[in-house]
């Protein structure tokens, strides 16, 4: 369980650390938007957890393509367990993995690289 709460904690850092970032997104809606929307929810236990999947579904679609992001969020479901509280934890954590996506698709949108 230390191992998953590593990854959720880096994974938060680099998010938080670019917020900023975002705000040169298209208009459509997009994961990261999405993350956002989830944030401002004010569900809690399974309905919030069922918002957290949601998002996770459309997120996957979106990266679908791209392994390194793929094997993030597989790594988080490692932990995955019965409980909602440890499936919560799992949640956060991909949700982390896809918000470092669109941090690093951004920079690299900004730095043409």
């Amino acid at each position: 369980m230390t191992g998953v709460v590593v990854t959720i904690a880096s994974l938060l850092v680099l998010v938080a650390a670019t917020p900023s970032l975002a705000g040169e997104q298209t208009a459509k809606e997009d994961c990261i938007s999405r993350i956002q929307k989830l944030d401002t929810s004010n569900a809690e236990g399974q309905e919030r957890l069922d918002e957290k999947n949601a998002v996770i579904a459309f997120c996957s679609n979106q990266y679908k393509h791209d392994r390194t992001i793929a094997e993030l969020v597989k790594a988080c479901a490692r932990y995955e367990e019965q409980p909602v509280i440890k499936q919560q934890a799992v949640a956060e954590c991909q949700l982390a993995a896809f918000g470092y996506a669109e941090a690093l698709r951004t920079l690299k949108a900004d730095y043409g690289k």
